[in-house]
């Protein structure tokens, strides 16, 4: 029980810290994305305002070679373009990231400057009403082809969006009255940045996790050591206790069969009995309790038929069922194979046909069902009866937890049988459990 529990304890918090490392390194990422996302569309914004609005020259071949910018007009933003490319040559050979604050080339508005300062390259590509290229502009000439360009414009239009991303390129595309105006900036270098950041994020969350989840576990082993031992001189009590009691135990039920020889039967001596039987269960439940949970009894796991052994549990049922004015029905199918201790499972058995039987209504219907289950097998014991009520569902396999409505002496039991059952049926690898509804009550083992 403490093992489990130490396990159970150690799994979750080494999930909880997986969880809080994957959701920093999350975060990051995200922050990172969304940190360029946003840098990327003000640019675009002020990029369109800037070039957007001035007309690209169409070559008179009508060819996509960048044009030219010979116009007085123009020379002002010719500067521009060319600071702004020396700008993104010196942030692309330093990894694309610009170190202090630069001022920007005269005549550019602040915002411009603070953003491309940071992203790679930009260019402006003008479309015609089919969708071809007829010119492009860009501060990184060098970087792109007619035919890379062309193939891009072909993506933003079939995207349907007037804003957003294909790979490591932030797009714009506004109408113009003879077509269409695309601006893009190509933030490769950055968006590398980030998926590098995000590695070493992992590999770092990874280490931290591993070098916490192993502390946890020491520390969880030196917190549940205290309990441990103390469960441990409990069930050595118990151990101790039950031993010692049954020698008087004994005792007195022989001095009471001896009584009863020398004057008869008498009423005091057959409570007297009685009494003792039932401590003499009380112990012998103790003893079986205390051997699974230490080990002492340890399953013998081999095929057996499983249908033959329910039915041999199930048979000095019937007779009794009967003396108690109840009915039993089973459907127990024959040849149904399973892999567990065939004696364990038999004492399992009868503990749940007992406990049907005390709690079943007069007059009410037990039953013993079986059947195949995948590479297993599944049997249930049922009652009908007053229920369970749903609050005392999750007590039932606790040792001596008894339902409110069972406190009076009318049903006899220990409050130790389904606490042995539960531990039965673990030994084996099974699972057990039990569901109640108003007027039926029932337990399900499932084995392999």
């Amino acid at each position: 029980m403490i093992a489990r529990l130490r396990r159970r304890m150690t799994l979750l918090v080494t999930l909880f810290i997986l969880l809080v490392t994957a959701g920093i390194i999350a975060a990051i990422s995200i922050a990172n994305y969304s940190g360029i996302e946003r840098q990327a569309y003000a640019t675009l914004e002020a990029l369109s305002q800037r070039r957007g609005e001035r007309p690209l020259r169409a070559l008179p071949d009508g060819g996509m070679t960048p044009p030219a910018l010979p116009d007085e007009d123009d020379e002002k933003d010719g500067e521009e373009a060319e600071t702004v490319g020396r700008m993104a040559g010196r942030g692309l050979r330093s990894g694309g990231v610009f170190s202090g604050r630069r001022r920007p080339a005269a005549g550019q508005p602040e915002d411009l400057g603070d953003a491309m300062a940071s992203l790679s390259s930009s260019y402006t590509v003008q479309l015609d009403g089919e969708g071809k290229v007829t010119s492009w502009s860009s501060d990184r000439e060098e970087l792109y082809s007619n035919e890379q360009v062309q193939a891009l414009a072909d993506q933003i239009l079939g995207s349907g969006k007037s804003r957003g991303r294909i790979g490591s390129q932030f797009f714009t595309l506004t109408e113009k009255k003879d077509g269409q105006t695309a601006v893009v900036l190509d933030a490769r270098l950055e968006m590398q940045g980030v998926r590098r950041v995000t590695v070493i994020a992992c590999i770092v969350g990874a280490l931290a996790w591993l070098i916490l989840s192993g502390a946890a576990f020491f520390l969880i082993r030196r917190m549940v050591r205290p309990v441990e031992e103390a469960f441990r001189r409990q069930r050595q009590f118990v151990w101790d206790a039950s031993h010692e009691l049954k020698t008087p135990l004994a005792v007195i039920s022989a001095n009471a069969q001896v009584l009863e020889d020398e004057i008869g039967e008498n009423e005091n001596l057959g409570y007297i009995r009685s009494e003792v039987k039932r401590s003499n269960e009380l112990v012998q439940n103790l003893l079986s309790l205390a051997r699974l949970e230490n080990g002492s009894i340890r399953a013998e796991r081999r095929e057996f038929d499983l249908s033959r052994t329910l039915l041999e549990a199930a048979l000095p049922f019937e007779s009794t069922v009967y003396e108690a004015g109840k009915r039993f029905e089973t459907e127990v199918p024959e040849g149904i194979r399973a892999v567990a201790d065939e004696a364990m499972i038999r004492q399992l058995a009868l503990i749940l046909l007992d406990n049907a039987l005390k709690y079943s209504e007069e007059g009410g219907l037990l039953r013993l069902t079986l059947k195949a289950k995948g590479k297993g097998a599944e049997f249930a014991v049922s009652n009908t009866g007053p229920g369970i009520g749903a609050a005392d569902l999750p007590h039932l396999f606790e040792r001596f937890w008894r339902a409110d409505e069972s406190h009076d002496r009318r049903v006899d039991g220990s409050g130790l049988g389904l606490a042995i059952a539960k531990e039965l049926a673990e030994a084996n690898g099974a699972k057990i459990r039990a569901e109640s509804r108003r007027g039926l009550t029932v337990f399900t083992v499932t084995l392999g």
